[in-house]
């Protein structure tokens, strides 16, 4: 069988008949693939634990018990960042309370910390917690975990700057565990102690306890700039080792194969793109310093409470102006070294690239926090859409004022204000409460803002050749059905079919007019 060269795909990427054809048979392959994936993976338990058995030398058995006990949740993986705020401090609202029941009374005879765990349960069973406090107190200081179960009935009891000072003395023990310092840290965020909050960051045994994303705002809020710096940089590096890496990098693989076919690519303009690119992503990072820097030190944050113009502003004035004004800043210097050699539809298509690397790289935390969900091919439509289109109009306009020195500032100001304003109007309209009827408008929105980015880039387009290159329409078809088929398979394999099926068909049906509109952009090209 003859493989199609590139001419024959170029055609076909043209040929409607064969996009819908192709369009179908892909959704009916993964139909089939789903069911079959959903027949042989069954989801695992909601709850796999085993408590036994629980040895001598109090291994990883003790320690989930422990961990079971706080939180009433056997998936370590969920858990093992937790802190005193997680603290369940009614038994009752423990769904595991009887196999609790059963373990304590099993170890508190048969192991060396058996009675220290009994006494720590018994305290936290009990309305009146004081008296296992004092017979915890009585025991030896250097036990391990005997602090820290001080200190989590000091919490039941609502007494937390006491309960503060158990952590730090657990803490500082040299098998201190990691819950007594992150609990530590909290309590010293929620006290507003500065001066310890740096002398706690200061130490490594400390910083090592808590998730680079979570100890963003405590180094903002101690003041400690150098610190919050470094954190954010191994935030986002640690987002490029998701596991969700690959799906972010097919969803803008597909706009970048789509903002590519405007002009025939050579290396020095793939280079371009591909740096335009890399720059965007690199922008999350002076982005999120930014935001964490705004929101924890200074207090400019998004608040239920407000007004709804307040809410409104904020969206604007925040995360618009923020997030639009640094991407530009990371533009600025690919366009001031190559402007003399920049056409209209590379400004064009450089800024679109910027703002795509923003959106990839924001995508690994958006994915990452809606893991079997649809979001990866909502994002394609919606936010990617919007990162691109926004950040290209506003790129070409700097571009244009850049290559006039400085003339024609105006436009440029004027485009960037318009493009904030409806970054931010995007956003309200999905967050703020009394916009919320209002936000199915979100996609149309979208849709306009595309089509302010795609109407020049046509018009400026290179249309020589064109028929020669892979058209954006096909790419768009097949890429984004792949995209939606292969999330059907994969959420497949942890729940029941239908509800795979169900989602696949609710996603892309509320979807579909977003992806005919920007089909319609695309399907003379």
């Amino acid at each position: 069988m003859r493989l199609p060269d590139r001419q024959e795909i170029a055609r076909l990427s043209r040929d409607r008949s064969f996009l819908v054809k192709l369009s179908l048979g892909l959704v009916l392959t993964s139909t089939v693939a789903a069911f079959a994936v959903s027949s042989v993976f069954r989801k695992a338990p909601h709850f796999p634990i085993s408590l036994s058995p629980l040895g001598e030398d109090l291994g990883t058995s003790l320690e989930s018990l422990i961990a079971l006990i706080r939180f009433g949740n056997p998936d370590f993986a969920q858990i093992r960042f937790h802190a005193c705020t997680k603290l369940l401090r009614h038994p009752g609202d423990n769904p595991f309370s009887d196999e609790i029941e059963e373990a304590v009374a099993r170890i508190s005879s048969s192991t060396p910390h058996g009675n220290l765990v009994a006494v720590w349960w018994r305290g936290l069973s009990s309305d009146h917690p004081g008296e296992a406090i004092a017979e915890l107190e009585s025991m030896d200081s250097g036990r391990r975990h005997r602090s820290e179960f001080i200190g989590d009935l000091l919490m039941k009891l609502t007494e937390p700057e006491l309960a503060l000072k158990a952590y730090l003395e657990e803490a500082d023990r040299s098998d201190g565990t990691g819950y007594s310092r992150r609990s530590a840290l909290v309590l010293a965020r929620f006290f507003e102690d500065r001066k310890l909050l740096q002398r706690l960051l200061a130490d490594p045994e400390y910083r090592g306890s808590i998730p680079p994303g979570e100890i963003l705002p405590l180094y903002a809020y101690a003041g400690d700039y150098a610190g919050l710096a470094r954190s954010v940089i191994r935030f986002e590096w640690q987002t490029l080792r998701s596991p969700y890496l690959l799906p972010a990098l097919f969803t803008a693989s597909i706009w970048f194969l789509i903002l590519t076919a405007f002009r025939p690519v050579t290396w020095p303009r793939f280079a371009r793109m591909t740096l335009a690119f890399l720059l965007g992503a690199l922008s999350t990072v002076p982005t999120l310093f930014a935001a964490i820097y705004q929101e924890h030190a200074r207090g400019f944050s998004f608040n239920p409470e407000d007004t709804s113009p307040v809410q409104f502003f904020y969206f604007v004035a925040g995360i618009g102006l923020r997030e639009e004004f640094l991407k530009l800043v990371c533009l600025l210097p690919l366009i001031l070294i190559f402007r003399s050699r920049i056409t209209p539809v590379e400004a064009l298509q450089l800024g679109g690239m910027t703002g795509l690397g923003f959106a990839f790289q924001e995508n690994l935390i958006y994915f990452e926090a809606d893991a079997g969900t649809y979001s990866a091919w909502l994002r394609l439509l919606t936010a990617n859409a919007l990162h691109f289109s926004l950040t290209g109009v506003a790129g070409f306009q700097l571009w244009r004022m850049t290559s006039r020195k400085a003339r024609g500032w105006e436009d440029f100001l004027a485009s960037f204000l318009l493009v904030v304003f409806a970054h931010g109007l995007y956003n309200a309209l999905l967050a703020v409460p009394s916009l919320s009827y209002y936000a199915p408008l979100s996609p149309i929105l979208v849709a306009v803002l595309a089509y302010q980015y795609f109407d020049p880039l046509r018009q400026h387009m290179e249309s020589a050749g064109m028929h020669r290159r892979i058209s954006p329409l096909g790419v768009f078809v097949i890429g984004s059905v792949t995209l939606a088929c292969t999330i059907l398979i994969s959420s497949a394999a942890v729940e029941p079919f239908r509800f795979a099926l169900g989602a696949f068909a609710a996603t892309s049906g509320a979807m579909i007019p977003l992806a005919f509109a920007f089909i319609s952009r695309f399907r003379d090209l």
